[in-house]
Order: C-alpha cells, then structure tokens, then sequence
C-alpha cells in the first residue's frame, strides 16, 4: 500500500499533542493519527492501542520527549519497538532511514515565505518522501504548488486550520489530506466537506 492509499480515504487526519486524547482519536471517524506530543512510553502504548482499532500511526520524531530527531537508530526504534506506520519529520536523511526500514517518510515543511517555498519544493525533489506535510495549512498559494509539481505525493496541510471552511478550502487547493487537531473537525468526511 502506498502513502496515498493510506491518507487519502477520508480528509482529517488526528493531530494528538495529547496522548490522553487517543481513545477520541480512536473513536472518531479518522483513519491515521499523528502523534505530536508525550513521551516514547506514552507513543509506545498509545500506537498499539490505535492499531488495535485498525487505525493508521505516524509519530512526528521532533516533538515526543526521549526520541532523538538527529539519530538514524530512532527510526529503527520507532520501526522495530514502537510499531508505527510512518514518521513525521523536517529531516530529510530521516526520511531516506525510514525508507530503509520500511515505514512512511513524511516531509514536514514550514513555509513561511518565497525561499523557504523554493527550498521546500528542492528538497522533496531530492528527498523523495512518501508525502509532505505543509504548514501552515491554510495557504492555498503553497499547497497549490506543491500539488502543481507533485501530484504524485500525497500532500498533507497542518496548522490553523480550525472551521471546516478552511478545511474545504485546503482540500480544494489540492491537499490531500489534512492534519488537524481540532477535534471539532475529526468526524469530517469529504461529503460533509
């Protein structure tokens, strides 16, 4: 199965900066989950919980305590101890790692103006994840240049988006999917969008 086939069934993918908040996740209509907070004891319980439910697992190796976000060995650990589907990372030899043990690599880019826009679009070129992560996700301009040049990748919008507006809006510019973790908008489908 590809990336695309992974996220791109339903719009909304669970952004948890709480682990608390996984049995939500779990019983709301979302597919995948991005861990974006807690511990590495926390993410180790919680994945195995959502893949229980049958549910997608990615971990965002910057932003949970006691992983490093520079070693290629947390990949590995990620893959063989925690059990994830993928990671989220702005590291691009991070993604070439998960590559080789076989999870999903997600790009995370922030665009913040026109350089960081060229460098972004240079790097999936040579990185080549499985998809990338764009924040923040309600610039339509960025994710229509992404999806323009790499209609191949599943791309991802992530941050401030918080009504179903702007979810529409996003999905509309060509995102893919959407990271969000207003919780309001995780029953979302693309009929209701």
């Amino acid at each position: 199965m590809n990336l695309l086939h992974k996220v791109g069934q339903k719009p909304i993918i669970a952004a948890l900066r709480n682990v608390q908040d996984v049995e939500q996740a779990i019983e709301s209509q979302v597919d995948n989950i991005f861990f974006m907070g807690g511990t590495v004891k926390e993410i180790i319980n919680a994945v195995q919980l959502v893949k229980a439910a049958g549910k997608g697992t990615f971990v965002h190796v910057d932003l949970i305590k006691g992983l490093s976000n520079t070693d290629k060995e947390t990949v590995s650990f990620i893959s063989d101890y925690i059990g994830a589907d993928g990671i989220v990372t702005p590291k691009s030899h991070l993604i070439a790692e998960a590559k080789k043990a076989n999870l999903f690599g997600i790009l995370h880019l922030f665009i913040i103006d026109s350089l960081a826009l060229q460098n972004g679009l240079k790097a999936v070129e040579n990185v080549c994840p499985d998809g990338v992560e764009l924040m923040p996700g309600v610039v339509r301009k960025t994710i229509a240049a992404f999806t323009d040049v790499y209609d191949h990748i599943p791309i991802i919008a992530s941050g401030l988006i918080h009504t179903k507006e702007e979810a529409a809006e996003c999905l509309e510019a060509g995102a893919t999917s959407l990271s969000v973790s207003e919780q309001s908008l995780w029953s979302l489908t693309f009929q209701d969008i």
